[in-house]
């Protein structure tokens, strides 16, 4: 069975990028951290008698969608286009909170938030039309938060001049 979930082009290009999935149709198991994501999205019965009609078999992968095909059975009532178009969210979810992740734990590695910004783009191969990585900046400075350890840390050039001072002798006044 293969999953035709409907996602923005960077999160398509998020997860078909070799740190991640890999290219279509991305094999999922059962047991995989995303198996379990479709099988909680899709577990639960529908509440509209229209949305108990079977949708026809995808044959034509289509380009404005991720194509997902799974190793297990899922009820073809239960797929909806109401429930793809909410896994759809989950996914971006996952995007964002993957990428906010990923910028903050390279903020000791890269002097600025920019650089891990920029790494963040290249690494998972998300092109400039489609999200770029001031995108990603940007949405890293709205995820701060006053106390956020992550942000309040030196920065290594910070930590460079630290590393200096601590090396010339401090000289007392008598």
């Amino acid at each position: 069975m293969t999953l035709s979930v409907p996602v923005k082009p960077h999160i398509k290009e998020f997860f078909q990028s070799a740190e991640m999935l890999g290219p279509e149709p991305i094999q999922i198991r059962r047991n995989s951290r995303v198996g379990e994501l479709i099988a909680a999205v899709f577990s639960q019965y529908p509440l509209r008698g229209e949305d108990l009609e079977d949708l026809e078999a995808v044959e034509i992968l289509e380009p404005t969608h991720l194509h997902l095909k799974l190793t297990f059975e899922l009820q073809p009532r239960l797929i909806t286009d109401g429930k793809l178009l909410q896994f759809g969210k989950v996914l971006e979810t996952f995007f964002e909170m993957y990428s906010i992740a990923f910028v903050k734990g390279r903020m000791d590695v890269y002097p600025t938030m920019n650089g891990a910004a920029d790494r963040f783009v290249k690494v998972h191969q998300i092109s400039d039309e489609h999200y770029s990585a001031d995108a990603v900046r940007k949405m890293v400075q709205r995820s701060r938060s006053a106390s956020d350890p992550f942000f309040t840390k030196l920065s290594v050039n910070e930590k460079r001049n630290v590393v200096q001072l601590s090396a010339k002798p401090v000289q007392v006044a008598a």
